[in-house]
């Protein structure tokens, strides 16, 4: 092997394992792989493996020096996961107990562009709170850093973030968001009654701000690759997890012995050791992450079975603690393994995340899902007397009679969700 040189990786940081566990558990498979071949440009180390040694499946052993890792501790950037970090600064809050625990349910409903994934309706009923208690506790999650986060909708972040810069721009998100999203500058200066220039400094302002609190890569829907493929033989789930990475890559036999060599300096070997450990956690990570993924998706599965076979209409309820505590892992965890994660299943390319239902409890005591919620409501509608449509009001007293506990609030807000009108715009003329 030729000389290498140690004067251009040493500003490289040596991350542990459990930074790099929170960082590759989030990738999608697709993320993963830019991220591996990233990796390989900056540890020289790690390689590809060629296509005889993929396909012998034969694994290095390389020698781990796993006493130094307190040395170099201190100097590895600490990065934390956003929800994590927004949980610390809850609990820095001076909030009681039940406060806190409403601010970190918005957090675990939080899409991955910090919007709130769930209607506080649901919130308060599942907490058994009034929903201006709700309310004021999201409120001041917004409050939190990355400010914004809990906002109900663009329209409302973009309001919060404009605040007391500018008069105008915020009375056109506030009255006249749907011709801004137009870009109608015509109907906004008729209605407002503005100058051109100021017209233009308030739209300057808002186009100035950030159009999520989290500012994720979207992955869209083309080409998605799927982590894992779920199939139904004989009433059995089998799971089979896109891996491909786990025979792909290795430790350079190379950089190894050289490593081991009594020829090498004091100072390449601390640096090929340092390198050879994090190529050797990057590794033993992505047979963690393949183990973690198929236990969650079992899990899952116990679960949403039905929903995913075709069986059954709607989701059950099925929250992140569920799963964490099933399989001995904190909720974070969790939270990370589902992210931008697709399961080819039956029903298609499905999101992991998606999987999740909040649950509602009926009067019996029974636990069912929102999603069987929304069924029920969208069938009484579509059952009722058009002539005579019935009311929010009606339908939370025929809700009842299914066992259904819901208040008027929540049958409104859902019926939005549905895209169904108000009893009113329902009757037939």
């Amino acid at each position: 092997m030729s000389k290498f040189s140690t004067k251009l990786k040493q500003k490289q940081s040596i991350v542990p394992q459990q930074i790099i566990k929170s960082r590759l558990l989030e990738l999608s498979v697709d993320e993963l792989e830019k991220d591996l071949e990233n990796e390989i440009q900056i540890n020289p180390v790690l390689e590809e493996k060629s296509i005889e040694e993929s396909k012998s499946g034969t694994h290095s052993d390389p020698f781990l020096n796993q006493s130094s890792y307190e040395l170099f501790l201190a100097n590895i950037p600490q990065t934390i996961d956003v929800s994590d970090d927004l949980i610390a600064q809850i609990d820095t809050l001076d909030l009681d107990i039940k406060s806190k625990a409403v601010a970190k349910d918005i957090i675990y409903n939080l899409d991955k562009n910090g919007f709130l994934d769930i209607e506080l309706e649901l919130i308060a009923d599942n907490h058994n709170f009034d929903i201006n208690f709700i309310e004021n506790v999201r409120k001041r999650v917004m409050q939190l850093i990355p400010s914004g986060v809990g906002s109900k909708d663009l329209q409302e972040y973009l309001i919060h973030q404009i605040g007391d810069k500018g008069s105008l721009a915020n009375e056109i998100v506030k009255n006249y968001f749907d011709e801004f999203l137009n870009q109608d500058k015509y109907k906004i200066k008729e209605k407002i009654k503005c100058n051109n220039e100021d017209l233009d400094n308030a739209l300057s302002i808002i186009s100035e701000q950030n159009f999520s609190p989290l500012l994720d890569n979207d992955l869209g829907d083309e080409n998605v690759m799927p982590d894992a493929i779920v199939k139904q033989k004989d009433d059995q789930w089998l799971i089979l997890i896109n891996d491909r990475f786990l025979n792909k890559y290795q430790i350079s036999r190379d950089y190894f012995n050289a490593a081991m060599s009594s020829k090498s300096s004091k100072e390449e070997k601390s640096f090929l050791k340092n390198h050879i450990s994090n190529a050797q956690n990057i590794l033993d990570t992505l047979d963690y992450r393949s183990t973690i993924l198929k236990n969650v998706i079992e899990q899952i599965l116990l679960v949403q079975g039905d929903y995913l076979s075709g069986k059954s209409d709607f989701l059950n309820p099925l929250k992140l603690e569920d799963i964490a505590n099933k399989i001995g892992k904190d909720i974070s965890s969790v939270s990370r393994v589902i992210k931008n994660k697709f399961i080819d299943s039956p029903l298609g390319l499905v999101s992991l995340k998606g999987l999740f239902s909040n649950a509602l409890i009926k009067k019996s005591g029974e636990i069912t899902s929102s999603n069987e919620l929304k069924k029920m409501i969208s069938n009484l509608i579509n059952l009722e007397d058009k002539n005579n449509p019935i009311s929010d009001s009606n339908i939370v007293e025929k809700l009842k009679e299914n066992d259904f506990l819901v208040a008027r609030r929540t049958v409104a807000k859902y019926r939005k969700l549905l895209g169904i009108k108000n009893v009113n715009h329902r009757k037939e003329k």
